[in-house]
């Protein structure tokens, strides 16, 4: 009997690095933000960029917390199956 278990792994896998991505360019959008305020003594435009960036930080934390637990999961049924095999 061939397990195989490689689908479920690699969807968390990619969830994570997706929530890598998503976080690396919220991290870059406050940066940018916060430079351009010190430019702009107004910050109108910047503090928005700001909300919705730090939004986006506790969505990709979420994401990747979520998908940790896919691969957690995953790993568990192979367990599960690998101590029913053997």
């Amino acid at each position: 009997m061939q397990i195989s278990n490689n689908a479920s792994f690699g969807y968390g896998q990619l969830g994570l690095q997706r929530s890598q991505n998503s976080l690396e360019q919220a991290s870059a959008n406050i940066a940018n933000a916060s430079v351009a305020s010190l430019k702009d003594s107004t910050g109108v435009n910047t503090d928005n960029v700001i909300r919705e960036s730090l939004v986006d930080v506790k969505t990709s934390e979420l994401n990747a917390k979520a998908n940790a637990k896919v691969i957690g999961a995953a790993d568990d049924m192979l367990g599960t199956l690998i101590d029913l095999k053997v």
